[in-house]
Formats: C-alpha cells, sequence, structure tokens
C-alpha cells in the first residue's frame, strides 16, 4: 500500500467487523482496529496516536450509544474520511447520508458490500500518493471540489483560472489529475486542457472537464483531450465515481507499460525496453558531444551457481547485482538485464571511467550474500567501450559489439576483470 496508517471500523456487529477487518489486512496489509460504539471509537481517537493514524473510519449507523446525526456530525467535526455502513437503502436515507461530508455509503447486506468496501479503501489509500488541482474561477465552488477531494484522499492544488492552472501543472514535479471548470476568464477550461495535454498524454494526466452550461462543451472537452467531463451539478458519489474510474485507467495502462518494460525478477529495464531507451539517449549524448560509456556485465561461472545451489541461489545473485547496479548509476545512465546473468549499462560523463567500473566490480566481489548456512562469493566480468565527446561515435550496436568482445576478454583472462576495447 501507499503509506502506512490504519483504518478505523465501528459497527455493532461483531461478526461483520470481523469479516471487514480480515479483508482488509489479508488483501490490503491495512492495520484495522475495531470498535463497537462511539464511546469505544472515541477512546480509540483519545488515545497516545490520537486521530493521526487514523487514515480512514469506516462506521456503522446503528450503535448502542449514539444516533445516526450524532455519529456521523462526530467523525466529520474531526475532519475524519467516513465511509458509512447502511442496512437499509431508500432515496431518502441515500439524501440523508450524502447531505453529510461523507465519502461514500455501503450496503451491509449486498453480497458484495466486502469486496466493496476493500476496492474503496485501496483507493482512498492509493489516492494518498496523488497530487490533485482544481482549477475554477468561483471561489466557493474552487473550496467545494478541493474539499471533495481532499476527503478523497488527495494532495490538492488550487488555480483560479486557466493561465494560473497551466503554471502550477509546469511546475508540479508530479501532477495525476486536473478538475477544471470551462468558463474561465482568459484561458478556458477548454484552451486548458489543449494546452496542457501538450506535454501531458492522456495516459499519464486524467483531466476531467466541468461546466454549468448545456450543449456542446462535454464532446468539445473530451475532443481537446479530457478524459471525462461532468455537469456542474453533479453529485458528490457520481464525482468521485468518475474519479475513479478515470484515475484506475490511468494506473492500469501504468501497470501494463511496467510489465512491458521490467524484468520482473531485478525489476530493471528488460532487453526490449533497454534498447528503446539506451538509444534515445545514446542519441542525445552523441549530438551533444558528450562521452559515452557501454558495458557489459556477467556475472561469473553463473551456471556453477545454480548447479550448485539452486535456481533459487542464482535469481538472489541476480537480484543484489541489480541492486547494486540501481544504487550505483545515475539518474541519466540506462541500465538492464538482457538476459540470464548478463547486464548492460550505458553511462555518460564519467570522469574516471576505470575507477567507476572497478569500483563496481570490487562492491559484488565483497557482497558475500548468505544462501541458508552457505556464503557466497560472487564476482563478475565487465567488458567496457568508451567514446568519447567528438561528435564521431560509432553507432550503439558497435560500441555493444566491442564492450561485448571485451567482455570476452576478460573472462579469458581470468575473469573478476573489467577489461576495455
Amino acid at each position: 500500500m501507499a503509506r502506512p496508517g490504519r483504518v478505523l471500523l465501528v459497527d455493532n456487529s461483531r461478526t461483520f467487523s470481523m469479516v471487514i477487518a480480515a479483508a482488509l489486512t489479508d488483501r490490503l496489509e491495512i492495520e484495522v482496529t475495531i470498535a463497537d460504539s462511539l464511546g469505544a471509537a472515541a477512546r480509540v481517537l483519545d488515545d497516545e496516536t490520537g486521530c493521526d493514524n487514523v487514515v480512514l473510519v469506516i462506521s456503522g449507523l446503528v450503535l448502542p450509544d449514539a444516533k445516526e446525526s450524532e455519529i456521523v456530525a462526530f467523525f466529520t467535526g474531526r475532519d475524519l474520511p467516513l465511509v458509512v455502513l447502511t442496512g437499509t437503502f431508500d432515496t431518502a436515507s441515500r439524501e440523508r447520508i450524502l447531505s453529510h461530508p461523507v465519502i461514500d455509503y455501503v450496503l451491509k447486506d449486498n453480497p458484495s458490500s466486502i469486496d466493496y468496501v476493500v476496492w474503496l479503501v485501496r483507493r482512498i489509500w492509493r489516492n494518498r500518493d496523488m497530487t490533485a488541482l482544481v482549477v475554477d474561477h468561483t471561489p466557493s465552488d474552487r473550496a467545494m471540489l478541493s474539499g471533495l477531494l481532499h476527503l478523497y484522499g488527495f494532495t490538492v492544488l488550487e488555480a483560479e483560472d486557466g493561465t494560473q492552472g497551466l503554471t502550477i501543472a509546469e511546475t508540479t514535479p508530479r501532477l495525476d489529475l486536473v478538475v477544471t471548470d470551462y468558463e474561465m476568464p482568459g484561458l478556458d477550461g477548454i484552451q486548458l486542457v489543449r494546452r496542457l495535454r501538450i506535454r501531458h498524454p492522456r495516459d499519464r494526466l486524467a483531466i476531467i472537464g466541468l461546466s454549468s452550461s448545456t450543449g456542446a462543451i462535454s464532446a468539445q472537452f473530451i475532443k481537446n483531450g479530457a478524459n471525462d467531463y461532468l455537469n456542474k451539478a453533479f453529485q458528490p458519489e457520481e464525482l468521485f465515481c468518475r474519479i475513479a474510474q478515470n484515475v484506475e485507467n490511468i494506473e492500469n495502462i501504468a501497470s501494463l507499460h511496467a510489465l512491458a518494460t521490467t524484468d520482473p525478477l531485478t525489476g530493471l529495464r528488460n532487453r526490449r525496453s533497454f534498447f528503446e531507451l539506451a538509444q534515445s539517449r545514446f542519441r542525445t549524448l552523441t549530438q551533444s558531444g558528450r562521452p559515452v560509456a557501454v558495458a557489459m556485465i556477467d556475472v561469473d561461472h553463473f551456471k556453477r551457481i545454480n548447479d550448485g545451489w539452486g535456481h533459487d541461489c542464482g535469481d538472489r545473485v541476480l537480484i543484489e547485482l541489480a541492486r547494486v547496479l540501481a544504487e550505483t548509476t545515475l539518474d541519466g545512465d540506462v541500465v538492464g538485464r538482457l538476459g540470464g546473468e548478463e547486464f548492460c549499462l550505458l553511462a555518460a560523463d564519467l570522469d574516471e571511467t576505470s575507477d567507476f567500473f572497478d569500483s563496481l566490480r570490487r562492491t559484488v566481489a565483497a557482497l558475500s550474500p548468505r544462501f541458508g548456512d552457505e556464503t557466497l562469493h560472487v564476482t563478475i566480468s565487465i567488458g567496457v567501450c568508451v567514446r568519447a565527446g567528438d561528435g564521431r561515435a560509432d553507432s550503439l550496436r558497435a560500441l555493444l559489439t566491442a564492450a561485448d568482445r571485451a567482455l570476452y576478454n576478460a573472462k579469458r583472462l581470468g575473469r573478476n576483470r573489467v577489461e576495455y576495447a
């Protein structure tokens, strides 16, 4: 999950509480504290940790020591995000519940209620690592939207018009969601969306357009790059569902991208992803006249490790090597696992190339990872090809071929060494 914290679960049914708590603990690994009355919940919130450690409250509306209105007022008065559990549902009940600043309500007698609670809590937890931007010229509407997004767990930024919104978006390191009105002076909502999409594609940033107007505004928002649209007369319940749907679509795309580009064992880039990024990085470096180093890295006697200690041990060695590579390389470097025990690194601006790679070799040799009762002695061989930043570097393929020949020489000359092309 995103960050530490716990759920406070308050209900008069011990059995139902235990089922919900078990589902949250087993599926999400979230700490759950159970209380069977409002008084018990108050004692939990007033202990040493207080409200700070409680991220979300899930509470029934039938408790032995409080009425429905008292229950809702108690938790919302402490600015605690609240999900309501109810055994009955009708239009009057729904309107009464949603008239309060609650996230959502869950029907206890619905067989799928457990799954929905788990999904809801997971969504709130993930939102805590996300930043949303509200762009609206009307202060009351902007405050209302910001309050709802804060209730849903987002870190919320605000802008009073499209120009300010664009500035905030371009200076915020990570932005996950934009909710923007249409009617604004200067840069309107549709123009803002169009400008945002220049640098923030649909699969990286969710944008929801809003307007109190009728007509073709919704289509114009979508055509110009918004992921979704809502009329300003929306219900908070609908806003939450639309936000969750759009944010999860982006998360799903990111997950698929990670599966396609990441080596599942080591977490480094896989072969295809490495070559795609390395080619782009190589082109940028050579065009700017910066020196480039390409290194082929191979675990010595890896087959002997697999045969002698098993593939689990071999996997452990690869994971440790990947960790060292990730920790010793810089953000602009490209590192990946090409397959088996072979890794590749493209680096730039190495002041002392020989010192860097020999230091890497010595770091791996000093690891001595333990596997069961055994201590392993792991070494690597490295072949390096360096080209000066004179703008006349060979192709990346030529550098890789030369580095591979240097790696072969390192193996031939006894392993646990660095050789240069």
